[in-house]
């Protein structure tokens, strides 16, 4: 796709493609046949793991905390659950945590080093654990400091004379304090600790992704009917393909409430199971309006297919889209779905080439009070203009506004 490099670099960071290595920390003495996996993108500072860190939703952590510690961590664990991500992982707060009791074994030099439980360790981010190095993470320098935990340096800066370090220091350097790969560069240290691990089966090379799982269930009435029916016995079953698509109804009732009108749609609410036969339940919540605009332009070329969501002979005369006009406020939204869902089509067979449209481009934002014209309640009618001078002179005003790839 030709575009605009800002799009691409944000696409690029929200996919957030790391690549590094998976290691596992023997905690057998506490949890029997267990590790904690966690994952680094700088293995080659194993060596100076001075702790270890889980997320308080993590499932070893009931089984790893000691009589000594539970009610401390079991507070500190219902407290964490009261916060959002946001405010855990935020740059401005100042990380917390509380020990296990419980100790796990780094692998490479057989150190015994102590489990904590930390609120800013997300469960649904990589493994839900990290190793601890202080003096090669700023993070985990200040977390060190503040507890009192070892800090120990495995990666030398330049003339670098054994002294203790006023800040983490997070560049490439020589190798000290990382038994046999001592005086190598940190780069080919993390290879080479990369391959002991692989050849001890410690853990392995890994390529993790920050995206996570897009929720795209709504409770609004206006949307795609997920197609999924609910049994007591049976469970969640798929609705059977001969009996698609679900239709919404269109006699509905609208309360203040906030509920789905579905809800209470005993019409379309009430259906049988496909497996059983028995009285069964249909899903009320729709799909999230992304999903239809993630590919309405190929329903745009095949409006009237009725057997398949597109009529690929169509597709492969009009697609892709050669010129496409796009906010960049879509970026990691729309413009990032509908190349999502191109490739899963792609991938099915049903189209044949790789990105929804050719070229993007990103036009300007009008705004009023610093803020979207009608977006925000802020809406500019044309109507008075129009009358006194003309459409073509509003539209003429409006092309030569600015520049059109600018806002103002």
């Amino acid at each position: 796709m030709t575009g605009p490099t800002k799009i691409k670099t944000m696409q690029r960071n929200w996919i957030g493609r790391s690549t590094g290595t998976t290691i596992g920390f023997d905690v057998g003495e506490f949890a029997p046949g267990e590790k904690i996996q966690t994952f680094t993108t700088r293995i080659d500072t194993v060596y100076g793991v001075t702790f270890v860190v889980l997320a308080p939703e993590h499932p070893l952590v009931e089984k790893l905390t000691q009589d000594s510690q539970r009610k401390i961590v079991e507070q500190y664990v219902e407290q964490a659950g009261k916060e959002t991500e946001i405010e855990r992982t935020s740059t401005e707060r100042e990380k917390t945590g509380v020990a296990t009791g419980a100790y796990c074994i780094n692998p490479l030099n057989g150190e015994r080093v102590p489990v904590l439980v930390g609120d800013y360790v997300l469960a649904t981010y990589g493994t839900g654990a990290v190793m601890g190095v202080p003096a090669h993470d700023e993070r985990d320098f200040i977390f060190a400091k503040k507890y009192d935990l070892e800090i120990r340096v495995v990666v030398a800066p330049p003339h670098w004379d054994g002294a203790e370090l006023a800040n983490a220091w997070i560049k490439d350097g020589l190798q000290v304090n990382s038994a046999e790969f001592n005086g190598m560069s940190s780069k080919d240290g993390k290879e080479a600790i990369a391959d002991k691990i692989e050849l001890n089966k410690w853990g392995a090379r890994t390529v993790t992704y920050h995206l996570r799982d897009w929720l795209i269930s709504r409770q609004r009435y206006w949307g795609t009917p997920i197609p999924i029916i609910y049994c007591d016995d049976c469970g969640a079953k798929p609705v059977p393909e001969q009996d698609l698509p679900v239709l919404l109804p269109e006699n509905v009732k609208f309360s203040s409430d906030g509920k789905s009108p579905l809800t209470e749609h005993a019409e379309f609410l009430n259906t049988t199971c496909p497996e059983c036969g028995k009285a069964a339940k249909r899903e009320t919540d729709t799909l999230d309006t992304f999903v239809c605009s993630s590919w309405y332009h190929l329903r745009f070329a095949s409006p009237n297919a009725d057997e398949h969501p597109i009529d690929s002979e169509k597709i492969r005369a009009w697609m892709p889209v050669s010129h496409y006009m796009g906010g960049a406020e879509h970026a990691v939204m729309h413009l990032l779905y509908s190349r999502f869902f191109n490739k899963a089509l792609r991938d099915l067979g049903y189209v044949d080439f790789d990105e929804p449209y050719s070229r993007l481009m990103n036009q300007g934002m009008l705004i009023k009070d610093h803020k979207k014209i009608s977006k925000r309640s802020n809406p500019l009618t044309p109507d008075p203009v129009v009358a006194k001078h003309g459409a073509d002179t509003i539209r003429c005003y409006l092309m030569f506004l600015g520049p059109w790839d600018q806002g103002g």
